[in-house]
Protein backbone atom coordinates (compact mmCIF):
# COMPACT_ATOMS: atom_id res chain seq x y z
CA UNK A 1 0.00 0.00 0.00
CA UNK A 2 1.46 3.88 -0.52
CA UNK A 3 1.16 4.63 2.84
CA UNK A 4 4.38 3.06 4.26
CA UNK A 5 6.68 3.01 7.57
CA UNK A 6 8.70 5.82 5.51
CA UNK A 7 4.73 7.80 5.03
CA UNK A 8 4.29 6.67 8.86
CA UNK A 9 7.63 8.57 9.81
CA UNK A 10 7.11 11.89 7.96
CA UNK A 11 3.28 12.02 9.13
CA UNK A 12 5.12 11.51 12.66
CA UNK A 13 7.33 14.29 12.06
CA UNK A 14 4.72 16.70 11.21
CA UNK A 15 2.23 15.91 14.12
CA UNK A 16 5.38 16.30 16.57
CA UNK A 17 5.57 20.17 14.99
CA UNK A 18 1.76 20.66 14.75
CA UNK A 19 0.28 19.28 18.17
CA UNK A 20 2.50 18.48 21.06
CA UNK A 21 0.59 20.14 23.98
CA UNK A 22 -2.38 21.13 22.13
CA UNK A 23 -6.02 20.16 22.89
CA UNK A 24 -8.47 17.51 21.30
CA UNK A 25 -12.15 20.03 21.54
CA UNK A 26 -14.35 17.75 19.39
CA UNK A 27 -14.66 14.23 18.66
CA UNK A 28 -16.68 12.50 15.57
CA UNK A 29 -17.20 9.80 13.91
CA UNK A 30 -18.22 10.34 10.73
CA UNK A 31 -18.02 6.49 9.46
CA UNK A 32 -18.08 3.61 11.01
CA UNK A 33 -14.28 3.03 10.44
CA UNK A 34 -12.97 6.72 11.15
CA UNK A 35 -12.64 9.53 13.85
CA UNK A 36 -12.23 12.59 13.04
CA UNK A 37 -10.52 14.90 16.25
CA UNK A 38 -11.13 18.44 16.06
CA UNK A 39 -7.92 19.89 17.88
CA UNK A 40 -6.78 23.57 19.11
CA UNK A 41 -3.02 24.03 18.26
CA UNK A 42 -0.58 26.81 18.66
CA UNK A 43 -4.11 29.23 17.73
CA UNK A 44 -5.64 27.08 14.62
CA UNK A 45 -8.38 24.57 14.53
CA UNK A 46 -7.45 21.85 13.24
CA UNK A 47 -9.01 18.68 11.84
CA UNK A 48 -7.26 14.92 12.14
CA UNK A 49 -8.60 12.26 10.77
CA UNK A 50 -7.89 8.33 11.91
CA UNK A 51 -8.98 6.11 9.46
CA UNK A 52 -9.38 2.09 9.62
CA UNK A 53 -11.02 1.79 6.42
CA UNK A 54 -9.97 -1.69 5.86
CA UNK A 55 -8.67 -0.31 1.71
CA UNK A 56 -7.48 3.24 3.17
CA UNK A 57 -6.26 3.20 6.47
CA UNK A 58 -3.83 6.66 7.17
CA UNK A 59 -3.77 9.56 9.35
CA UNK A 60 -3.35 12.96 8.43
CA UNK A 61 -4.93 16.57 8.63
CA UNK A 62 -8.40 17.17 6.50
CA UNK A 63 -10.01 20.01 5.11
CA UNK A 64 -12.61 17.33 3.65
CA UNK A 65 -15.91 17.88 5.61
CA UNK A 66 -18.46 15.03 6.28
CA UNK A 67 -21.98 14.72 7.76
CA UNK A 68 -21.83 12.98 11.26
CA UNK A 69 -24.34 10.76 12.26
CA UNK A 70 -27.18 12.20 14.36
CA UNK A 71 -26.51 9.77 17.44
CA UNK A 72 -22.91 9.29 17.90
CA UNK A 73 -21.63 6.08 17.66
CA UNK A 74 -20.86 3.59 20.69
CA UNK A 75 -16.59 4.35 20.38
CA UNK A 76 -17.37 7.90 19.48
CA UNK A 77 -19.23 8.66 22.75
CA UNK A 78 -16.61 6.16 24.98
CA UNK A 79 -13.71 8.94 23.15
CA UNK A 80 -15.20 11.90 24.51
CA UNK A 81 -15.82 10.57 27.39
CA UNK A 82 -12.12 10.13 27.99
CA UNK A 83 -10.33 12.46 25.59
CA UNK A 84 -12.52 15.48 25.13
CA UNK A 85 -10.51 18.56 26.46
CA UNK A 86 -7.36 16.66 26.73
CA UNK A 87 -3.99 17.38 26.08
CA UNK A 88 -1.81 15.55 23.61
CA UNK A 89 2.27 15.28 25.01
CA UNK A 90 3.29 13.12 22.85
CA UNK A 91 3.78 11.50 19.58
CA UNK A 92 5.17 8.08 19.46
CA UNK A 93 6.13 5.89 16.13
CA UNK A 94 8.65 3.06 16.13
CA UNK A 95 11.16 1.13 14.29
CA UNK A 96 8.95 2.00 10.68
CA UNK A 97 6.06 -0.18 12.01
CA UNK A 98 2.66 1.42 10.25
CA UNK A 99 1.50 2.80 14.04
CA UNK A 100 1.10 5.95 15.52
CA UNK A 101 0.30 6.58 19.06
CA UNK A 102 -1.22 9.53 20.57
CA UNK A 103 -0.44 9.81 24.21
CA UNK A 104 -2.72 12.15 25.97
CA UNK A 105 -2.78 13.70 29.22
CA UNK A 106 -6.76 14.08 30.78
CA UNK A 107 -8.18 14.95 34.04
CA UNK A 108 -10.86 12.08 35.31
CA UNK A 109 -13.75 11.95 37.51
CA UNK A 110 -11.55 11.77 40.70
CA UNK A 111 -9.75 14.69 39.45
CA UNK A 112 -6.58 13.49 38.81
CA UNK A 113 -4.22 13.42 35.81
CA UNK A 114 -4.46 10.33 33.43
CA UNK A 115 -2.64 9.53 30.54
CA UNK A 116 -4.18 7.46 27.84
CA UNK A 117 -2.66 6.46 24.24
CA UNK A 118 -4.70 6.41 21.36
CA UNK A 119 -3.13 4.34 19.05
CA UNK A 120 -3.90 3.81 15.01
CA UNK A 121 -2.89 0.92 13.15
CA UNK A 122 -2.05 0.83 9.81
CA UNK A 123 -2.51 -2.39 8.17
CA UNK A 124 -4.86 -2.85 5.43
CA UNK A 125 -8.04 -5.18 7.00
CA UNK A 126 -6.34 -5.10 10.11
CA UNK A 127 -6.20 -1.59 10.52
CA UNK A 128 -7.52 -0.35 13.77
CA UNK A 129 -7.74 2.58 16.05
CA UNK A 130 -7.73 1.53 19.62
CA UNK A 131 -7.91 3.49 23.24
CA UNK A 132 -5.42 2.24 26.07
CA UNK A 133 -4.80 3.16 29.68
CA UNK A 134 -1.86 3.67 31.69
CA UNK A 135 -1.69 0.10 32.16
CA UNK A 136 -1.48 -1.13 29.04
CA UNK A 137 -5.24 -2.32 28.74
CA UNK A 138 -7.48 -1.96 25.72
CA UNK A 139 -10.48 0.34 26.77
CA UNK A 140 -11.84 0.11 23.50
CA UNK A 141 -11.50 -0.12 20.03
CA UNK A 142 -13.51 0.67 16.66
CA UNK A 143 -13.19 -2.95 15.46
CA UNK A 144 -12.84 -5.93 18.18
CA UNK A 145 -10.91 -8.86 17.64
CA UNK A 146 -11.78 -12.00 19.26
CA UNK A 147 -9.97 -15.44 19.51
CA UNK A 148 -12.40 -16.75 17.20
CA UNK A 149 -11.06 -14.18 15.02
CA UNK A 150 -7.54 -13.84 15.24
CA UNK A 151 -5.58 -16.96 17.45
CA UNK A 152 -2.26 -14.49 17.41
CA UNK A 153 -3.57 -11.31 18.59
CA UNK A 154 -6.94 -10.31 20.47
CA UNK A 155 -8.07 -6.76 20.57
CA UNK A 156 -11.04 -6.35 23.40
CA UNK A 157 -11.79 -4.33 25.99
CA UNK A 158 -9.90 -5.03 29.33
CA UNK A 159 -7.33 -7.35 27.53
CA UNK A 160 -3.69 -5.91 27.88
CA UNK A 161 -2.59 -3.97 24.71
CA UNK A 162 0.14 -6.04 22.46
CA UNK A 163 2.32 -4.68 19.31
CA UNK A 164 0.97 -7.14 16.49
CA UNK A 165 3.91 -9.14 15.19
CA UNK A 166 7.02 -7.85 13.50
CA UNK A 167 7.84 -8.32 10.14
CA UNK A 168 10.89 -9.71 9.47
CA UNK A 169 12.86 -7.28 8.07
CA UNK A 170 15.57 -4.54 8.75
CA UNK A 171 14.87 -0.85 9.14
CA UNK A 172 16.88 1.77 6.79
CA UNK A 173 18.70 3.00 9.38
CA UNK A 174 19.89 -0.19 10.86
CA UNK A 175 20.49 -1.83 7.12
CA UNK A 176 23.75 -2.73 5.85
CA UNK A 177 23.79 -1.99 2.32
CA UNK A 178 26.98 -3.92 1.67
CA UNK A 179 25.84 -6.60 3.55
CA UNK A 180 22.21 -6.35 1.53
CA UNK A 181 23.37 -7.43 -1.68
CA UNK A 182 25.21 -10.56 -0.68
CA UNK A 183 22.66 -12.65 -2.10
CA UNK A 184 22.14 -16.46 -0.88
CA UNK A 185 20.77 -19.19 -2.98
CA UNK A 186 17.16 -18.89 -1.65
CA UNK A 187 16.76 -15.37 -3.08
CA UNK A 188 18.42 -15.58 -6.64
CA UNK A 189 15.48 -16.58 -8.85
CA UNK A 190 13.37 -13.29 -7.23
CA UNK A 191 13.68 -9.72 -8.71
CA UNK A 192 14.98 -6.83 -7.38
CA UNK A 193 12.25 -5.31 -6.88
CA UNK A 194 10.86 -8.06 -4.69
CA UNK A 195 13.56 -8.45 -2.86
CA UNK A 196 14.17 -5.14 -1.44
CA UNK A 197 10.59 -5.08 -0.33
CA UNK A 198 11.42 -8.56 1.17
CA UNK A 199 14.38 -6.95 2.92
CA UNK A 200 14.23 -3.60 4.12
CA UNK A 201 11.12 -2.66 6.43
CA UNK A 202 9.03 0.34 6.14
CA UNK A 203 9.74 0.56 2.11
CA UNK A 204 6.59 0.24 -0.17
CA UNK A 205 6.83 -1.53 -3.93
CA UNK A 206 7.01 2.09 -5.13
CA UNK A 207 10.27 3.05 -3.14
CA UNK A 208 11.51 -0.23 -4.40
CA UNK A 209 11.03 0.42 -7.97
CA UNK A 210 12.39 4.02 -7.13
CA UNK A 211 16.12 2.66 -5.84
CA UNK A 212 15.93 0.34 -9.24
CA UNK A 213 15.21 3.36 -11.46
CA UNK A 214 17.65 5.98 -9.68
CA UNK A 215 20.31 2.48 -10.38
CA UNK A 216 19.29 2.07 -13.81
CA UNK A 217 18.55 -1.12 -13.36
CA UNK A 218 14.80 -3.03 -14.18
CA UNK A 219 12.99 -3.52 -11.49
CA UNK A 220 12.27 -7.38 -12.14
CA UNK A 221 15.80 -8.15 -12.68
CA UNK A 222 16.73 -11.28 -10.86
CA UNK A 223 18.58 -10.79 -8.05
CA UNK A 224 21.37 -14.07 -9.77
CA UNK A 225 21.58 -11.31 -13.20
CA UNK A 226 22.77 -8.71 -11.45
CA UNK A 227 26.45 -7.78 -11.87
CA UNK A 228 29.29 -6.09 -9.72
CA UNK A 229 28.51 -2.76 -11.35
CA UNK A 230 24.83 -3.01 -10.53
CA UNK A 231 25.10 -4.11 -6.98
CA UNK A 232 27.38 -0.79 -7.03
CA UNK A 233 24.80 1.13 -8.15
CA UNK A 234 21.98 -0.05 -6.10
CA UNK A 235 24.13 0.55 -3.20
CA UNK A 236 24.70 4.24 -4.10
CA UNK A 237 20.86 4.81 -4.59
CA UNK A 238 19.94 2.53 -1.73
CA UNK A 239 22.22 5.02 0.42
CA UNK A 240 21.18 8.08 -1.06
CA UNK A 241 17.73 7.36 -0.44
CA UNK A 242 18.66 6.50 3.39
CA UNK A 243 19.82 9.68 3.72
CA UNK A 244 16.44 11.55 2.91
CA UNK A 245 14.92 9.53 5.25
CA UNK A 246 17.01 9.57 8.18
CA UNK A 247 17.57 13.10 7.82
CA UNK A 248 13.54 13.80 7.43
CA UNK A 249 14.45 15.35 4.00
CA UNK A 250 11.10 14.57 2.92
CA UNK A 251 9.82 15.83 -0.68
CA UNK A 252 5.91 15.30 -0.51
CA UNK A 253 4.41 14.57 -4.01
CA UNK A 254 1.02 13.36 -5.45
CA UNK A 255 1.94 11.11 -9.30
CA UNK A 256 -1.08 11.84 -11.37
CA UNK A 257 -2.16 9.47 -14.32
CA UNK A 258 -1.46 12.45 -16.71
CA UNK A 259 -0.70 15.73 -17.36
CA UNK A 260 -4.76 16.94 -16.87
CA UNK A 261 -3.53 16.12 -12.94
CA UNK A 262 -6.38 15.58 -12.13
CA UNK A 263 -6.54 11.76 -11.32
CA UNK A 264 -3.58 11.12 -8.88
CA UNK A 265 -2.24 7.25 -8.50
CA UNK A 266 0.42 7.06 -6.34
CA UNK A 267 1.87 9.46 -3.29
CA UNK A 268 5.07 9.34 -1.54
CA UNK A 269 7.20 11.84 0.73
CA UNK A 270 10.38 11.01 -0.69
CA UNK A 271 11.16 12.85 -3.98
CA UNK A 272 10.04 10.53 -6.76
CA UNK A 273 11.98 10.71 -10.44
CA UNK A 274 10.64 7.52 -12.33
CA UNK A 275 7.76 9.68 -13.19
CA UNK A 276 6.84 12.48 -14.93
CA UNK A 277 3.27 13.61 -13.75
CA UNK A 278 4.31 14.69 -10.32
CA UNK A 279 3.27 17.68 -8.25
CA UNK A 280 4.97 18.26 -4.83
CA UNK A 281 2.69 19.82 -2.18
CA UNK A 282 3.84 21.98 1.05
CA UNK A 283 3.08 18.95 3.82
CA UNK A 284 2.45 15.41 3.48
CA UNK A 285 -1.01 15.55 5.18
CA UNK A 286 -1.96 17.82 2.25
CA UNK A 287 -1.06 14.80 0.08
CA UNK A 288 -2.98 12.02 2.01
CA UNK A 289 -5.63 14.33 2.35
CA UNK A 290 -5.91 15.16 -2.02
CA UNK A 291 -5.25 11.25 -2.39
CA UNK A 292 -7.53 9.32 0.28
CA UNK A 293 -10.57 12.47 -0.30
CA UNK A 294 -11.11 11.08 -3.56
CA UNK A 295 -9.73 7.02 -3.78
CA UNK A 296 -12.40 7.12 -0.15
CA UNK A 297 -15.37 9.06 -1.87
CA UNK A 298 -15.07 6.84 -5.00
CA UNK A 299 -14.61 3.19 -2.37
CA UNK A 300 -17.71 3.95 -0.25
CA UNK A 301 -20.06 4.89 -2.84
CA UNK A 302 -19.35 1.55 -4.78
CA UNK A 303 -19.94 0.28 -1.66
CA UNK A 304 -23.05 1.35 -1.18
CA UNK A 305 -23.96 0.58 -5.11
CA UNK A 306 -23.35 -3.38 -3.88
CA UNK A 307 -25.09 -2.90 -1.05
Amino acid sequence: MPFDGVVTKCIVAELKETILDSRIEKIFQPENDEIVLNIRAKGQNLKLVLSANSSYPRIHFTEVVKENPAVPPVFCMLLRKHLSGAKITGVEFSDYERIVTLLVESINELGDISIKKLIIEIMGRHSNIILVNSDNKIIDSIKHVDSETSSVREVMPARPYILPPSQDKTSPEALDVDILFNITEEYSNISVEKYLLNKVKGFSPLLCREICYRAGIAERTPMSALSIHDCERLKNAMRELISKITCNNFSPCLIFEDSSFEKPIDFHCIEITQYKNIKYESSVSRVLDIFYSKKDLSERVRQKKSN
